[in-house]
Parts: C-alpha cells; sequence; structure tokens
C-alpha cells in the first residue's frame, strides 16, 4: 500500500479523524495518478485503461526536449554570424512516430530524465560543451505518458546521431528495437568526449537492434517512415523521412544544418564535423534529393520553425 503524506499506512490519519471510504477512494486516486504520471516513474507499460491504441493513419507528434543557449562563440562555428542568425539558441525537440504497426522514438533530448527529476525546482541544466548550454524543464517520460505511452510501448528506437542533444535518454529505451548504423555504433563507444557520453547509452550494447547497412530503410515497410543516411557530422549520421497527409513529404534532419543561414547561403559544415567533406557531400545529395522528390526539410535546432510546430498532445498525420 502506498503511503500518503498525512495519510499512514492503515488506521487513522495524522488529524487523529478516522479515514472514511471517500477518503480511502480519494488516496487510491492520488496512488493511481503518482503510478501513472509521477516524476519518479521507471519503464514500465503505461496501464490498460490510459495506454494508447495503435492510430489508423501514421502520427507525428512533436515533443520539447530542451534548449541550447549558444554563445557567440558557438554561433560562429557553423559560419554565419549573429545578425544572420537572429535567435541564436537552439531548441532540442523529441519526435514519436505512431505507426499502425507500432512506433518509433526519433531523437531522445539532452539531459536525461533522471537528472530532469532530480533538478526538478526549475529544470535541469547542464554544459553540453564549452559554447553552449542546455536547459529542460519537461521530462521526455512525462510527455510520452500524457498521451498514452511508456518507453517500454515503443517499438524502434533511432537517433540522428550520438551528440549528447540527441542521446541523453537512449537507456529509458533499451527494451526498444534500436535501428542504427553500424559506422555510428563502434563511434558512440570509441569516443568520449564533451560531445559524446556513452553513459547515456550502456543498456543498448545488449539490447535488440537492426543494423542499417543500406541508404535508405523503410522502418514500417510502406514507405511512410525512412531513415536514410547522411553521414560526415558523425560517421553513422542520418536523416528521417516521413509521408504525411496532412504535410506531404518531410524530413527531420538531424544536425544536416543547424541554423537556416547555413542552407540558405550554403556555407561550408562547421570545421568541428567528423569528416567535413563527407557533411559537404551528405548536404549536396540532400538538397538534390530535396528538389526531385518535393520533400520540406526540418532543421531540428531551427528556434523560429520549431515555434511554429504543433507540440505534443497535438499531433501532425
Amino acid at each position: 500500500m502506498l503511503a500518503i503524506a498525512g495519510v499512514p499506512e492503515g488506521g487513522e490519519a495524522m488529524s487523529g479523524r478516522p479515514i472514511t471510504p471517500r477518503r480511502r477512494n480519494v488516496a487510491a486516486l492520488f496512488a493511481l495518478l503518482v503510478g501513472t504520471f509521477g516524476v519518479a516513474g521507471g519503464s514500465a507499460r503505461a496501464p490498460a485503461a490510459t495506454r494508447a491504441q495503435a492510430p489508423k493513419a501514421m502520427r507525428l507528434y512533436v515533443f520539447d526536449c530542451g534548449l541550447l543557449n549558444i554563445s557567440p562563440d558557438g554561433v560562429a562555428r557553423y559560419h554565419v554570424t549573429p545578425a544572420e542568425v537572429g535567435e541564436a539558441r537552439m531548441p532540442v525537440p523529441c519526435f514519436l512516430v505512431a505507426h499502425p504497426k507500432g512506433t518509433l522514438m526519433w531523437d531522445v533530448g539532452v539531459i536525461p530524465d533522471a537528472s530532469v527529476e532530480a533538478q526538478a525546482q526549475g529544470g535541469a541544466r547542464s554544459n553540453v560543451n564549452p559554447t553552449s548550454a542546455a536547459v529542460v524543464t519537461r521530462t521526455l517520460k512525462s510527455q510520452l505518458a500524457q498521451i498514452g505511452y511508456s518507453p517500454a510501448d515503443i517499438t524502434y528506437v533511432a537517433i540522428s546521431h550520438a551528440h549528447k542533444d540527441h542521446s541523453a535518454n537512449l537507456d529509458e529505451f533499451a527494451s526498444s528495437t534500436w535501428l542504427a548504423r553500424p559506422a555510428e555504433r563502434e563511434f558512440m563507444w570509441k569516443e568520449h568526449n564533451e560531445r559524446v557520453d556513452p553513459s547515456f547509452y550502456t543498456k543498448l550494447k545488449t539490447s535488440k537492434s537492426i543494423a542499417l547497412d543500406k541508404d535508405e530503410y523503410d522502418v514500417f515497410g510502406d514507405g511512410l517512415a525512412v531513415i536514410k543516411s547522411a553521414p560526415g557530422h558523425t560517421p553513422g549520421h542520418q536523416v528521417l523521412i516521413l509521408r504525411l497527409a496532412s504535410l506531404g513529404r518531410i524530413m527531420v534532419a538531424g544536425d544536416l544544418y543547424h541554423y537556416p543561414p547555413e542552407r540558405m547561403f550554403r556555407r561550408a559544415p562547421p570545421d568541428n564535423e567528423f569528416n567535413v567533406k563527407q557533411s559537404a557531400a551528405s548536404r549536396a545529395m540532400i538538397e538534390e534529393y530535396l528538389r526531385k522528390t518535393k520533400t520540406t526539410i526540418w532543421i531540428e535546432h531551427d528556434f523560429g520553425a520549431n515555434a511554429k510546430l504543433k507540440k505534443s498532445p497535438a499531433y501532425y498525420d
């Protein structure tokens, strides 16, 4: 039995008044809510009564997984100026694709939920690297729970790449099937620097995974959700292409670009890319793909575009 503050387990309340049936019902309801939405909740499946049902058509949910405050030096590394950028801060979104055949979690935040929970008052803060600091005020798990999911309900998990601002909650999805490119998987445990933290995904070493060794991987087998290789930013960087009735074809582009002026003015990739020449080639390849397929690109860290997106519990279908 859960002991409620002011109501010891069994007997009477601390006020000395007997616990009436009505008060027991209130306590039971409170316990249910804590178990479903509580800050400390684990990765157990959502209760059957609240669990989301498979949609009839594919949906895309966008979650608020934090914000990066970027220094002027940080802006300059992308070969753009503060004046060109306007808003230097970068949003950190996470995405859930809900398909009739299953679910795909794409990118999983910048600060682990456990750290956000531990610093619940005012949100969690962390220095991602010397030129950027992250602030997170909502856990990914709480946003999933709001729409009837827990990490244990997610069929597949994939990240655009392994940098800290995309991989922080990977261990929450150890029971999901991990869709990973071999080059990225090797990089994730080989590297340990200011941009990569293997402690975020220790459980994935033994989780079920599918090696994405071809250019494109059709997640659900119907062409509606396709993961496409776009290396350079990291060895196995990739993008997610979705076909939605309300939006047409969109590409959730990871860190192919960070700020729109990089793309608008055709600036060279940042000097700290894993492979600058490979990044430039991937950008050229993706631009040709966008043109031929009439696909709209979503730059994940674009502050202005992100502000206009519907956030969960609303969705695109």
